[in-house]
């Protein structure tokens, strides 16, 4: 009974909040402004999307891939020593999509539909919103922005966003499958310190920057699938020579 009434109670407060205000940026825009956004597959919601403006402001990308879904928000800080832009990454955890609704454990919300400087925009509302720059019980939305090419850096992207079988990787060498799968790593700031050889491959990369990270804690559950998979290929490569 206690549990029926929190249910209750938890879809009487989230019908309520999302009533009220959503801010696109630094725009508060009623309820009136959304509609529902309804996909054919979960597939369809796939992509990323930006949220907030300026210093408050963050990707989430939603990747769908082999039966799994991932969800990561990039957002941003300030560092000193050197004194830079730092990237900080949260993936999420229990992802799912159901009809037009996304649920996490730190976050959800719904897809929707809405007009921004006079475009159809396709967008995910968020009830709960990290940034720090929504008040509290207000909503958060992001604007999609494209595809996984204005997110994801490097040769060989594919291995973040899609869950890659043994037959994707037969075309490429031992030493591509290790830059692949070391890409991966590097994308979040691995310092490498313990291989000289990707270190210096991967310095020459513009879009590379060292990162104090725990891996364990960022990448997502596709990557860390596909780099089972690569380093098997990697094996099986070494094996053929």
């Amino acid at each position: 009974m206690m549990r029926f009434l929190q249910l209750c109670f938890g879809l009487l407060l989230f019908v309520s909040v999302s009533y009220g205000q959503t801010m696109l940026g630094m725009e508060a825009m009623p309820a009136s402004a959304f509609t529902k956004w309804i996909a054919s597959t979960p597939k369809a919601y796939e992509g990323v999307y930006h949220f907030g403006e300026s210093e408050a402001e963050s990707d989430f990308v939603l990747v769908v891939s082999g039966g799994i879904v991932t969800a990561q928000i990039r957002s941003g800080e300030w560092a000193t020593k050197p004194e830079r832009w730092r990237k900080v990454y949260q993936t999420l955890t229990n992802v799912r999509i159901v009809g037009n609704k996304f649920y996490s454990k730190e976050t959800e919300g719904d897809f929707v539909l809405f007009t921004s400087d006079g475009k159809k925009t396709y967008g995910l509302r968020i009830g709960k919103p990290w940034s720090g720059s929504v008040a509290r019980g207000q909503l958060e939305v992001g604007a999609g922005i494209g595809s996984f090419s204005t997110y994801y850096e490097g040769t060989y992207p594919q291995a973040s966003y899609q869950v890659l079988k043994p037959a994707d990787l037969s075309k490429y060498t031992k030493e591509q499958l290790a830059l692949m799968r070391n890409e991966v790593f590097a994308r979040y700031g691995y310092a490498f310190s313990r291989n000289e050889q990707m270190r210096r491959y991967f310095t020459k990369k513009e879009w590379y920057q060292v990162e104090k990270v725990a891996l364990d804690l960022v990448l997502t559950p596709i990557e860390k699938k596909n780099l089972l998979t690569i380093q098997a290929a990697e094996a099986q490569a070494g094996l053929a020579k």
